[in-house]
């Protein structure tokens, strides 16, 4: 039967913060690795360039005071909640969503991490009357009120733009939470990737909740939809049965994507690529580079 995209699944297209390659134009991941989608889901403010500026402005601000810090951010996020059509749709499902678990409604805090949750977790805590903590990449805690030094016992649900296999939570935004004497008891995504995360929450007594999951039915209601075409739901799906053996026959068979990339005037591009080379996520032999003149 033919399911629609819902509306977050249909504004991650429409924003670009999910993007689809061509057949010969996968993406660089940053782990030097290639795969045929791409997701920004902060784009979901509005769009690339208001996402963007946002994170210009924390990463130009964030070692300054705190609390001017946190009043200043506050402000840039509920005036657009309130001016940007886009945005405040997102944020409106995402609360109505949100309001249906006991676990969420039970929580004493609201917490996002360092940069990209910031987008979604400091408006839902707004909206919902519950004090916002702000997680460092250093897993320093702080809110309206400065540095926290202790939330002893209180229940914290965690708000994320997206999850992978959790990784961010097991180095970063647990253990500061836990530092302060909170519990992190639940967390809700925009997206998950669906790449381990749900069952790392599981084993953690985490409930977990995301409005989108990456799997092949999205895929197929997105090819249903006319977003993506056949050829392009193909590479998904080789994608998702062997990320390994997709990145590494594609290379082997296009071999110029990769020299081009090599000396591509996108640093990121270039950078990616040589990432490739020097730490060779596919397992080539050492000939493979040496025949090609890549090292």
């Amino acid at each position: 039967m033919r399911k629609k995209l819902n509306i977050i699944e249909e504004l991650l297209f429409e924003t670009n913060a999910m993007k689809v390659a061509n057949e010969n134009s996968p993406f660089w991941y940053t782990s030097g690795m290639i795969g045929p989608y791409f997701i920004n889901t902060h784009f979901l403010f509005g769009n690339e360039y208001e996402a963007n500026k946002v994170l210009s402005f924390i990463d130009d601000n964030i070692l300054k005071d705190k609390i001017s810090f946190v009043n200043e951010i506050t402000k840039i996020i509920i005036n657009f909640y309130n001016s940007n059509t886009i945005y405040k749709s997102v944020i409106d499902y995402f609360y109505n969503n949100l309001k249906r678990f006991e676990s969420f409604n039970d929580s004493d805090y609201i917490s996002g991490g360092e940069r990209r949750d910031w987008f979604f977790s400091l408006i839902i805590a707004e909206l919902f009357n519950k004090k916002h903590i702000f997680i460092s990449k250093n897993l320093e805690t702080f809110n309206i009120d400065g540095i926290i030094d202790s939330i002893k016992d209180k229940k914290v649900v965690h708000l994320a733009d997206l999850v992978t296999e959790a990784s961010s939570y097991k180095r970063s935004w647990i253990p500061a939470i836990k530092n302060i004497g909170g519990k992190i008891t639940f967390t809700a995504a925009i997206v998950d990737r669906n790449q381990g995360g749900k069952e790392f929450f599981l084993n953690e007594r985490i409930d977990f909740y995301s409005l989108v999951t990456i799997n092949d039915d999205f895929f197929v209601n997105a090819s249903n939809s006319g977003i993506i075409n056949s050829k392009q739901l193909d590479l998904i799906r080789d994608f998702a049965k062997d990320p390994i053996s997709y990145g590494k026959n594609f290379i082997i068979n296009n071999i110029n994507f990769l020299k081009d990339s090599l000396n591509s005037t996108d640093k990121s591009i270039q950078t990616k690529a040589k990432k490739l080379i020097t730490e060779n996520p596919y397992n080539f032999e050492k000939e493979f580079f040496d025949r090609l003149s890549l090292t």
